[in-house]
């Protein structure tokens, strides 16, 4: 798939209908269209390799997790992976991880710090949500959920 060349037939077979459950028929499709090129265009090559790269490792290990608490992990993933891109493409992927990175938010943070390896990041959030309990209890309002403010300059999660 990456050099361009794949099993002759393959560029015309036909893979019957797909399902979610089968990947996503955008990338899927793509990545046949490709295959079927002789000459790609360099657009063509930029998506595939977008794919390739963050796209389908980052869905792929999404599919696979069956906890919540990885949520946090899987964003810091898409955002290290796009860091390979020009700054012009950043700049139009950036904004769709702020919009759609819930898990980046402090509260998802602190329950993947309580799932942690580390015995000591798993007792300092013990002790952080401990803390946060006391202070909320002051709180006579609905709390709002707001999307969080992402730092795509970062390069890991805290104890990863």
């Amino acid at each position: 798939m990456k050099s361009g060349n794949g099993k002759e037939g393959l560029a015309v077979r036909d893979p019957g209908p797909l399902s979610h459950s089968r990947w996503l028929t955008a990338p899927n499709r793509t990545l046949r269209l490709y295959l079927s090129e002789k000459s790609p265009t360099p657009e063509l090559q930029e998506i595939v390799v977008f794919i390739l790269r963050p796209y389908m490792p980052i869905w792929f290990s999404i599919k696979t997790s069956k906890y919540f608490t990885e949520g946090p992990k899987f964003v810091n993933q898409s955002i290290q992976s796009s860091r390979y891109l020009p700054e012009d493409l950043r700049n139009l992927v950036n904004p769709e991880l702020k919009r759609n990175g819930f898990f980046a938010h402090p509260e998802y943070l602190m329950l993947a710090m309580t799932q942690d390896k580390a015995k000591l990041i798993r007792e300092l959030e013990l002790r952080r949500i401990l803390k946060a309990r006391q202070l909320d209890q002051k709180r006579t309002t609905i709390r709002t959920f707001m999307p969080p403010k992402t730092h795509f300059q970062g390069s890991r999660l805290l104890g990863n």
